[in-house]
């Protein structure tokens, strides 16, 4: 199989379980013909909404069936990772067989990470598609100039905004004790520090010698996209040091604020202990084997 052909079966299939077909292992080669396409197909079930449903807030995810929403806005994340990594494959083909490797394996990983989503929102009782379906990634393709651009937005905002998500979930959830939902929100948060990490690599491969880090990534973004995209709820700067960004771009993130800033209630984040103490999987692996 070609990678393009790969990338068009998870963008123009219907279906859920279409878009969750693994990669192969060995590609053919191929020519290099850039495809853009504007939207992927889905199935009624799965379309797109612009219907406004919020995520519920952190202190009532003590009801199960609260939790079962939150992963249905994760897993949408998900898909739409899935297919937008496909859409890059198609809309950079001159990119270095290595970058095309790497997003190959971030799809698998993005996957895996809708499946995980799904198995346990349907323990909750929710179905994907049980409630509308927003497009917020997909809203930015007319950021996606470039390799670089896609990168910043998609991998330095969105998945490095994920970093501290999913340490904030995972630690309402373990104070819920919810113990197994908090493990797939460290999953993925392992993961996620890889797909922020091929992404920077991306960018920083590009970066003009006379510009830092920071100055280039708010250059390949465009207004109203801001960084404020690319941190949670809680900022937790450790999160970006393990994904290899510089300190000066930490310590700029951390600072920036925009008119959304300060939108979120940091007394119920207090009441989670969500502080700048990372976990991880395989720290907290560890102790369950010697338990």
């Amino acid at each position: 199989m070609k990678i393009s052909e790969y990338a068009k079966h998870l963008l123009r299939s219907e279906s859920l379980e279409d878009k969750l077909m693994p990669p192969t292992n060995v590609w053919e080669e191929e020519e290099s013909i850039s495809i853009r396409l504007e939207k992927p197909s889905r199935s009624k079930s799965i379309q797109f909404s612009d219907k406004k449903i919020k995520i519920p807030r952190l202190e009532h995810l003590n009801l199960a069936s609260n939790r079962g929403l939150t992963l249905h806005h994760f897993a949408n994340h998900e898909l739409m990772a899935i297919e937008l990594f496909a859409w890059a494959l198609l809309a950079f083909p001159d990119a270095p067989k290595s970058t095309k490797i790497g997003f190959i394996k971030t799809i698998e990983e993005e996957q895996n990470h809708l499946k995980l989503y799904i198995d346990r929102m349907n323990h909750f009782g929710i179905q994907f598609g049980d409630i509308p379906l927003n497009y917020i990634f997909w809203k930015q393709i007319g950021q996606f100039h470039s390799l670089e651009s896609f990168s910043a937005v998609l991998s330095l905002s969105f998945e490095g905004a994920n970093l501290d998500y999913s340490q904030v979930y995972a630690k309402v959830f373990r104070y819920f004790g919810d113990h197994q939902t908090a493990d797939i929100m460290l999953t993925i948060f392992e993961d996620e520090i890889k797909h922020v990490k091929r992404g920077l690599r991306i960018v920083t491969k590009s970066k003009p010698d006379d510009q830092d880090l920071w100055t280039y990534y708010q250059s390949l973004i465009q207004f109203p996209f801001t960084p404020r995209r690319a941190k949670g709820y809680s900022y937790l700067p450790d999160t970006r040091k393990l994904a290899g960004f510089d300190a000066d771009f930490i310590s700029k993130l951390g600072l920036y604020e925009d008119e959304y800033t300060g939108r979120v209630n940091q007394e119920s984040l207090k009441k989670f202990q969500i502080n700048e103490v990372l976990l991880r999987k395989n720290r907290l692996d560890s102790i369950a084997n010697l338990s």
